[in-house]
């Protein structure tokens, strides 16, 4: 997608900075979403299939309250899923400018793939709630068959969407979720920029498969803690259909929790292993130990809830899981950070060369300061290189600053008595840049 490229505008140093703190920013609001919503989806479908297995309630309940609870609202999957990747790519088209990446253009592609998984997701959720009406009123009209035929036909139509939105919807989201790791982490492996960046490399990439399962893992844990969260909290207003409903939800909340906490520290220590050698930094692996230490933090609270038979600590723990997705962020950025120095230092020079040649077409150009020019018309008056004037030649003085070039910048800047022979030079007035032409004209002559 070359059109990003022409769209971009060349960035400082400066501005290069605040576009890695945008890119935080966003990914501390689109991965916890993602994870959050892919395991509330992925969960609510095994349940949903199990309740048709096995006919009990408890399943189909659940299975309606995991995907209500992470689409209660239309605007917070525009909010946190939607606008974050677009801004991702933003960031990337300005970071990866002129790189020959496509990061971009891969996330761009993940936005839409992300779009689609949303609006089929969102018909799921609705769909759920349809069925149930349509077989509330077919049971209650027992007195037309026209309309309870009708009324049944429009409830196999709904439930044959509901199972194809449902469907359709995870497999969206695994490919919009996929690209975008694998498009993020090869902007991370500098050593294969030149190879070019093909979907085929980014699929089959070690770094894109171990960061998807560290996904998975981290997905299964955030949804387990957020649903313990959203139906155990003080002021939830939850209301269960039986105490054996309340105790599979926790049970299975706590126990899948404390699995999906165990798992992921591995999987985040297998992404470093597979991350290139030019990524790794010190703060790095300070940011990793970090998580690792919260994630074992969680671990012994869900361990303790379940020994307990308790959810006292289920606030604490999302909590604890978003300090825990925060870290993971900051090492992710701190890894492409160190292996695209070169890459920032291209685009600040390119940078200045676009800012010159800016000034240039519109007559802004400042013109380069002339040593020669400052020497003959201040200078001069008062000294030459061979011989004696008012002050003495510059080849009796300027052997002693050979190699000293500050110290001769110095002196113009602010002239001293040295020599009793002569009158004390008096201050010209140079600025610092004009002062440095003139030690620089003063010492290349000199030397010829």
């Amino acid at each position: 997608m070359e059109f990003l490229d022409k769209l971009v505008l060349p960035q400082s140093a400066h501005h290069m900075v605040l576009l890695k703190y945008l890119l935080v920013l966003t990914f501390i609001l689109l991965i916890p979403y993602l994870s959050v919503l892919f395991g509330s989806l992925t969960l609510s479908l095994y349940f949903e299939r199990k309740s048709a297995k096995t006919s009990d309630n408890k399943y189909y309940h659940f299975a309606k309250e995991l995907i209500d609870q992470v689409t209660f609202n239309k605007g917070v999957a525009f909010a946190l899923g939607l606008v974050p990747m677009l801004s991702a790519a933003f960031c990337y088209a300005q970071l990866l400018h002129l790189s020959g990446l496509n990061v971009p253009g891969y996330i761009l592609i993940s936005f839409l793939f992300l779009l689609a998984a949303v609006i089929l997701i969102y018909t799921y959720k609705y769909t759920y709630h349809l069925k149930e009406i349509f077989e509330f009123a077919s049971n209650k009209s027992d007195s037309q068959s026209g309309i309870i035929e009708e009324l049944e036909s429009y409830n196999f139509r709904t439930s044959h969407l509901h199972k194809r939105a449902g469907w359709y919807g995870i497999i969206f989201l695994t490919i919009a979720i996929y690209m975008f790791i694998g498009a993020v982490q090869s902007a991370v492996d500098t050593s294969n920029w030149q190879n070019g960046s093909d979907l085929i490399s980014i699929i089959i990439s070690l770094d894109t498969i171990t960061y998807f399962l560290q996904f998975l893992a981290a997905s299964i844990g955030l949804t387990s803690a957020y649903t313990l969260y959203r139906n155990f909290r003080s002021n939830s207003g939850k209301e269960h259909s039986s105490s054996g409903s309340i105790e599979f939800v926790k049970n299975f909340s706590l126990k899948t929790g404390l699995i999906a906490t165990i798992i992921l520290p591995a999987l985040i220590i297998l992404n470093i292993f597979s991350k290139p050698v030019e990524s790794l930094s010190f703060n790095m692996f300070g940011a990793s130990l970090a998580a690792l230490f919260l994630l074992l933090f969680i671990s012994i609270l869900f361990y303790v809830m379940i020994k307990e038979s308790s959810v006292k600590f289920s606030s604490m723990v999302i909590y604890l899981f978003v300090g825990v997705f925060t870290f993971i962020v900051i090492k992710d950025q701190f890894a492409f950070d160190t292996s695209t120095k070169k890459q920032f230092a291209m685009l600040a020079a390119n940078y200045e060369e676009y800012q010159n040649k800016i000034k240039e077409e519109y007559g802004l150009a400042v013109e380069a300061i002339s040593g020669a020019d400052i020497y003959n018309g201040k200078c001069i008056a008062c000294h030459k290189f061979d011989q004696k004037l008012v002050g003495p030649p510059y080849n009796e003085t300027l052997p002693k600053y050979d190699g000293k070039r500050d110290q001769l910048i110095k002196f113009i800047m602010n002239p001293v008595k040295v020599n009793p022979d002569y009158p004390a030079m008096p201050n010209q007035g140079l600025k610092p840049k004009e002062a440095e032409a003139v030690a620089d004209y003063l010492l290349t002559t000199y030397k010829k």
